[in-house]
């Protein structure tokens, strides 16, 4: 199974919305997440996408998941929130996945970066920009880091020692 953990995209400044729920995405932050689906396109067309269930979230897994052609639903997850429970209840999502699933796990700083080293068994996982993707060849209970996405070079990098930099 690959999966796919990603940080939304940029949002507006806290003061400007009524809570930190309803953060909506700025229109770099769109645009951003629309240019970050293009790099990921090339390496996986998602089988399910899985959200927090925050406005900015949301929107990051809809761009997301039309710009990658994903014909499925887009399911909020309350355990990818901020505050949503468990590591383990936030990976319970991959539970009844079948083996070959490729999947989207949009969730929020440092929640993304805990999510990432669980799944590839790393110690060490660097913080996540806005945007920023983790790729992972995972089998339960182990994985393997497959690839990083930089959201402010837009570059996909291969190794951890390079995303570390």
């Amino acid at each position: 199974m690959r999966v796919c953990v990603v940080r939304h995209s940029t949002a507006v400044d806290p003061y400007e919305a009524s809570s930190d729920e309803t953060r909506w995405l700025t229109a770099a932050g769109r645009e951003r997440a629309r240019q970050v689906a293009a790099l990921l396109g090339e390496r996986l067309q998602p089988t399910h996408v899985f959200t927090s269930p925050l406005v900015r979230a949301v929107q990051t897994s809809e761009i997301l998941a039309t710009a990658l052609g994903h014909a499925g639903h887009v399911q909020a997850a309350p355990a990818l929130g901020p505050e949503g429970g468990t590591t383990a209840q936030a990976l319970g999502v991959l539970d009844d996945l079948p083996r070959n699933a490729r999947v989207l796990l949009v969730s929020h700083e440092p929640r993304v970066r805990i999510l990432a080293g669980q799944l590839t068994g790393l110690d060490r996982i660097p913080s996540f920009r806005t945007g920023a993707v983790c790729a992972v060849d995972w089998r339960d209970p182990e994985g393997r880091f497959a690839f990083w996405i930089d959201p402010t070079s837009l570059k996909v990098v291969e190794t951890l020692d390079d995303v570390f930099g």
